[in-house]
């Protein structure tokens, strides 16, 4: 009797783990694409101009230190990181831009194709 209590007490213990193991999923990364509206280096702010549906919408999203930037103009390929990279984008408001964040919409990785 006590074997077949243990076994039915360690079957539910797997049984639960096996249902609360959406913890251990790995979250995709969330991309934003669209246009530089603005770039504030003061408040290590961009907003970006993306299209949702039918319709543009501004998304203020702030820099980090670790954020990586490439910025890409020609055959020309710079890469810095965090207010570095973000002093690349003045004055190229209206390039095409890709922002890849994490699940918690922290910016991670910034990829500029500079409008000639």
């Amino acid at each position: 009797m006590k074997h077949l209590l243990a076994g039915v007490c360690g079957l539910a213990i797997i049984a639960l783990v096996n249902t609360s193991g959406e913890a251990g999923k790995a979250v995709k990364s969330q991309m934003v694409k669209g246009t530089i509206k603005t770039v504030d280096t003061g408040k290590d702010l961009l907003i970006v101009n993306q299209k949702v549906k039918a319709e543009f919408v501004d998304r203020e999203l702030s820099i980090l230190d670790s954020t990586k930037f490439v910025v890409m103009s020609g055959g020309d390929k710079k890469e810095a990181v965090g207010k570095d990279g973000l002093q690349l984008l003045v004055g190229k408001e209206g390039s095409s831009v890709q922002i890849k964040c994490d699940k918690d919409v922290n910016v991670l990785e910034v990829k500029v194709t500079i409008k000639k």
